[in-house]
């Protein structure tokens, strides 16, 4: 868990950045950005966490420092086509360009530069941006009013953490006996269902009965089809998902959770 927790990671960064010499580097003292690449370049997997999928363009505001490279996929087309961005610092970029063959990147994926995706990807960033310019998502920060956290960058900006899943909601679910742990943030909700077969991690079946008694559904609300890894099951709303679809949704997760408990 020390590896998730955001003041870790914010201290491993700075530690990172301002401490070449742990890896054999030395200290430039011309280097005038606090986050020109120093040490270790710092990358962000942000395919799972950025683009609102967490409440935030970006997760790495959380811990409020610039990634040296960062990799974004699956929310930039919405799944429509295929694309993965890889985007890199001005002082990354520069390490590669050169006459020289040996220090170019020539590994690529599939789908580089794929035009029809590209534009899909521009498209669908706008959209995003504008959702949020006209406060489409302010019905939920309004459940998370009292929720918020100091921008590490600048203490002085004070910015919300939000989830489209109601308080309530949260609190029901993370008192069900079977449920070990709940977090919701942004679009994403995730149940830490209990080990009952002494079996931890990825090898765990913990969370494949809620999973399945979520996937038969009933008749009224529909069924909802939803990722496990391990004991943790996901939950993650579109970015389009309104408070009705949601409130809905809860409705299945407590109904499930109740059959599981009787």
């Amino acid at each position: 868990m020390m590896f998730r927790d955001p003041l870790f990671q914010r201290t491993l960064v700075k530690v990172v950045r301002s401490s070449p010499d742990l890896f054999g580097g030395t200290v430039d003292n011309s280097i005038g950005d606090k986050n020109e690449w120093s040490g270790l370049p710092v990358i962000f997997d942000e395919v799972f966490t950025g683009i609102y999928r967490l409440g935030r363009f970006s997760a790495a505001s959380f811990l409020g420092v610039d990634p040296d490279i960062s990799v974004h996929a699956k929310l930039l087309t919405g799944g429509l086509v295929p694309l993965c961005a890889t985007l890199a610092s001005e002082s990354i970029f520069r390490a590669f360009q050169t006459d020289d063959k040996s220090d170019a990147l020539l590994h690529g994926h599939s789908y580089t530069a794929h035009a029809v995706g590209c534009q899909v990807a521009l498209q669908s960033l706008r959209e995003l941006q504008q959702m949020e310019a006209n406060g489409e998502w302010d019905w939920a920060k309004a459940t998370a009013a009292g929720d918020q956290v100091e921008t590490p960058s600048d203490a002085a900006e004070t910015r919300r953490v939000w989830s489209v899943w109601g308080p309530d909601f949260v609190s029901w679910v993370s008192h069900q006996h079977q449920v070990e742990g709940v977090w919701a943030l942004g679009t994403v909700l995730a149940l830490h269902m209990g080990n009952t077969d002494g079996v931890s991690g990825y090898k765990s079946n913990a969370a494949r009965g809620l999973q399945a008694a979520l996937a038969a559904g009933n008749l009224t609300d529909g069924k909802i089809h939803s990722r496990v890894l391990g004991n943790v099951l996901y939950l993650m709303a579109g970015q389009k998902a309104n408070s009705v679809t949601i409130r809905r949704i809860e409705g299945l997760v407590r109904h499930a959770l109740q059959n599981a408990a009787d």
